[in-house]
Order: structure tokens, then C-alpha cells, then sequence
């Protein structure tokens, strides 16, 4: 498995100045600006699937991708009430495999009522014909749901991920957000490739 990372699109505007080749200070610059380059790319997390695999390698592939973003959601959310520990639910057929294991906690479940005592809740696509009763059924419960059903942030879903071409992305839905009682840090809004209000 490799990762390729894409250049945001803030890194584009970087450029390396032109410093005469005697200037004692060019080195220093050098190194600053491609430590600022670098981060701007792993701010984009525009993190692709390298292709040349079965089909099924790159399912394994692009669930692993995915529970690194998930992993890292919790750092630009802010909860109303906070206990340090994040416990993410997995409600249906569980795509991550072992990816998640030992990072969280992690509770799988076919009924939602189990997993109402999670921080996040990730909605399976075996679920995506219940999907409205079950955003129903977690309304006002302070939890971050995430799914990656066509539609799902559209649909009332916090966050959904969208493949875009070869890219693991992800959509936001500020108005549910909002109703769960969660803030979105704004960092990660302007990460979102789309926000919905409603």
C-alpha cells in the first residue's frame, strides 16, 4: 500500500525566491520555505489510493485511508461535555477491519440504542436504508455520526466521505453539526470539499 500526498491547492501559491548564490542566509530560507510547503500538504490531507491493485485491495485500502481521517476528527470537534476518551461505533457491516484497533475504543452494533454512549458513530452503508430513522434517532445526542452513503451529509449526516476521482474526501453538514450540540472547527470546514447549512 502507498500513499501519495496531493499538493493542496494554497501550495500552488509557494515559490521559491530567487537569493543570490553568495547570500550567507540561503540556506535558512531554503529550509523555511520547504517546511512551510510541506505542511501545506499535509494540512490538504488530500490523500490519494495508489492504483495498480485488485479491486478488493483497494477497498482494504481506502477503509484504511478512511480511519485515519476518522482518527483525526475528534482533534477539530468539540463536544458539550468531554471525558478525554473517544469511543466510535460502528453501526452495521464494519468495513475498517482491524484499522481502528487499538487507537480508540470501539463498539459495533446492528441496533443504534447500543451505541447511543458513543462519541462518534460511524453509519455503514448496509444502513443507508434506515438512514433518515436513524439520524432521527441520534437527534440532540452529541454525537459526531460519519458515514460514507452517497448523499449521507445531505441527508442529515455530520460527515461524509466522498471519493473524488482517486481522493478520500469529505463533505459536512454544519446545520446537523450544529443541532448535535457539536462546533466544527473552522479548519476543518474549509478542508470539507462541500458544507451544507440545513
Amino acid at each position: 500500500m502507498s500513499l501519495i500526498f496531493q499538493p493542496h491547492p494554497a501550495a500552488s501559491r509557494l515559490k521559491l525566491s530567487t537569493v543570490a548564490p553568495h547570500t550567507p542566509r540561503l540556506g535558512i530560507r531554503l529550509k523555511f520555505r520547504w517546511l512551510t510547503y510541506l505542511l501545506t500538504l499535509c494540512a490538504g490531507w488530500n490523500i490519494t489510493i495508489s492504483g495498480g491493485r485488485a479491486a478488493e485491495s483497494t477497498s482494504v485500502t481506502e477503509y484504511t485511508l478512511k480511519a485515519g481521517y476518522l482518527l483525526k476528527f475528534p482533534d477539530f470537534v468539540k463536544w458539550p461535555t468531554s471525558s478525554g476518551s473517544i469511543t466510535v461505533g460502528i453501526l452495521g457491516d464494519d468495513p475498517f477491519g482491524a484499522a481502528l484497533e487499538g487507537s480508540v475504543k470501539v463498539k459495533r452494533s446492528k441496533r443504534i440504542d447500543d451505541l447511543k454512549g458513543c462519541q462518534i458513530v460511524f453509519i455503514s452503508k448496509s444502513e443507508r436504508g434506515n438512514l433518515p430513522g436513524i439520524v432521527a434517532a441520534l437527534e440532540g445526542s452529541n454525537i459526531l455520526t460519519v458515514g460514507d452513503s452517497d448523499g449521507f451529509a445531505r441527508q442529515g449526516g455530520i460527515l461524509g466521505f466522498v471519493m473524488e476521482g482517486d481522493k478520500v474526501r469529505f463533505e459536512i453538514n454544519a446545520g446537523a453539526a450544529k443541532r448535535a450540540g457539536l462546533q466544527i472547527s473552522s479548519r476543518l470546514l474549509q478542508l470539507a470539499s462541500r458544507v451544507f447549512s440545513q
